[in-house]
């Protein structure tokens, strides 16, 4: 599966899955353009992306950017606009459930900034880079964007807050309408409901912070029975972005382990 002489954006791609996305990217399009918050992470990043590619045929991006920002999105899609004139794929792999300071937090402890900042975070971010980079996509009458939803959106996870959920549940509704939209430009848009991943994040904040039968329970309501690895995810969206999928959109596909 080659997406060859494709322009891509990935979000969120200093750590975890959107990290996994890049990697997997950077051996199949031309020009990768990447977006964080966290220079540091993206750095590390591109030396990885270096290190598997080395030859000169990747044009390799990165940018700090807070996605949340509607003004930060504006000038960075303004200028890729003058730099390649079209976008082949976005992948909107940013978000997270701590924001709050607590991922489980319950509503009693959510404050309406938490609540916000989550809801900009996981949402707000995608609406805004969706919103960019459609105008890019019907250049050329051509387009994939994977949006990242969660199986936390149905609302049976105890360790996600409400703010966490409502989020995800938004992004599959914004996915399902979107697809609609954009389908006659020939343009994609589908969404990964992701389980629960063993990113460094997750293993630091979720996963060893628990107790052996703690874990054991976790795992017990996985069919599968184990985690997700970030690569895992990565494989599916890098899929959703390839012509593979060409006749596949507005659909949300659960990546959880059967559960």
């Amino acid at each position: 599966m080659i997406i060859t002489s494709k322009i891509a954006i990935v979000t969120g791609a200093a750590q975890g899955i959107g990290q996994a996305i890049a990697l997997l990217l950077a051996e199949q399009v031309n020009v990768l353009i990447l977006f964080d918050i966290d220079i540091d992470g993206l750095e590390h990043t591109q030396t990885q992306i270096h290190a598997q590619r080395s030859e000169t045929m990747l044009h390799l991006e990165i940018h700090k950017i807070d996605v949340t920002q509607e003004s930060e999105i504006t000038t960075i899609f303004d200028k890729i606009r003058a730099k390649h004139g079209r976008v082949d794929i976005l992948i909107n792999a940013v978000g997270g459930s701590s924001s709050a300071g607590k991922a489980g937090a319950t509503i009693e402890e959510l404050d309406l900034s938490q609540w916000q900042a989550l809801l900009s975070l996981n949402l707000t971010s995608t609406f805004l880079c969706c919103r960019a980079v459609i105008p890019l996509m019907k250049v050329h009458g051509y387009g994939r964007i994977v949006n990242f939803s969660s199986i936390a959106r149905h609302g049976r996870r105890d360790k996600v807050s409400t703010a966490y959920a409502a989020s995800k549940a938004g992004i599959d509704g914004f996915t399902y309408k979107l697809s609609r939209e954009v389908a006659p430009f020939g343009i994609t848009c589908n969404a990964i409901a992701s389980g629960i991943t063993l990113t460094d994040r997750i293993a630091e904040q979720f996963w060893q912070v628990r107790s052996a039968a703690e874990q054991q329970a976790v795992l017990a309501s996985i069919p599968l029975g184990r985690l997700s690895t970030p690569l895992e995810q990565a494989q599916i969206a890098v899929f959703l972005a390839s012509d593979a999928a060409s006749y596949l959109t507005g659909q949300i596909i659960e990546v959880g382990g059967g559960i």
